[in-house]
């Protein structure tokens, strides 16, 4: 049974351990998606938004087998209808400006004066993800304003925002150290927005690509890069490590969220194997922001 008129919310509340095995089961079938840590210890809430949920039934067959296949157990699985909103227009209304450091972060509709000595990134609210308001984000903002201050401590060079979901970070870097930002995301819903948040504040969007990451021609011939951003999860900065230590020049550094702070210590591991040390964290309400270096 087709539900094009309803929109959904999805909440799963699952182990640490587990949620990647969730996650790519619900992308498949859901436009947004959130995770949250919660008081039960190693469990997370994931949390998912949809405007078109065309089989629930199948959503379910396709949880229950890949948790077959991981050797886990199925989670609960909550589904509820909402009554139908206007979630561009909710958001308009509750998006506080904020600012981090130098940074003030505000939508088209706000017209506050930043405040002295801040750089301005106008973000206007969307299904995409990424205003400031949330701890990752938050967290790699506030590590980019560490470099915004200590602009002689690494190379010259592009900087890489993988994963760009609305481009803020990749416009906060562009703007506030003044280098070129390659931005991609395999995502098009996030790239289009990226694009016209780019073009919101003035800013180039010829380096702005969709598809799967580092396999990219445009952003192997761009690099090597002085910082990368990857705001993701987990999983995916383990596995994308080597990537990651390959794309930066020497005494080059990454800005690394998405992660709990208790997968910290797996996000490390695999990067220091690959000669990324850490240099910096930054812990905001149960989410880390790491910040690693690659040795001269």
């Amino acid at each position: 049974m087709s539900t094009d008129s309803l929109s959904w919310v999805i909440k799963v509340l699952v182990p640490i351990n587990q949620q990647d095995v969730i996650t790519k089961v619900l992308e498949q079938y859901i436009s947004t998606i959130s995770i949250f840590s919660t008081d039960e210890g190693d469990f997370v809430l994931i949390r998912g938004y949809t405007l078109s949920l065309k089989d629930i039934k199948l959503l379910k067959d396709d949880m229950r087998s890949s948790c077959l296949a991981a050797g886990i157990n199925l989670p609960e699985i909550s589904i509820k209808v909402l009554p139908k909103i206007d979630w561009i227009s909710v958001n308009r209304e509750s998006f506080v400006p904020i600012r981090v450091g130098v940074i003030w972060i505000r939508d088209s509709y706000h017209n506050d004066i930043a405040p002295f000595g801040t750089t301005t990134i106008v973000v206007d609210a969307s299904t995409a993800f990424g205003t400031g308001h949330h701890p990752t984000t938050k967290g790699c903002l506030i590590a980019l304003n560490y470099f915004f201050k200590r602009k002689d401590i690494f190379p010259s060079g592009p900087i890489l925002d993988m994963g760009c979901g609305t481009g803020i970070l990749g416009m906060a870097a562009a703007k506030s150290l003044r280098r070129k930002v390659i931005a991609s995301d395999i995502d098009i819903e996030a790239v289009t927005k990226s694009r016209y948040n780019f073009r919101l504040n003035n800013l180039h969007t010829k380096n702005l690509i969709n598809g799967p990451g580092y396999s990219l021609r445009a952003i192997k011939n761009a690099g090597p890069y002085a910082l990368i951003f990857a705001n993701i999860l987990a999983r995916p900065l383990v596995n994308m490590a080597r990537d990651c230590a390959l794309h930066m020049l020497p005494g080059g550094y990454a800005i690394l969220s998405g992660l709990l702070i208790k997968q910290e210590r797996q996000v490390i591991a695999a990067h220091r194997q690959q000669g990324l040390i850490l240099f910096k964290r930054y812990q905001l309400d149960g989410w880390s922001t790491l910040v690693l270096r690659r040795h001269i």
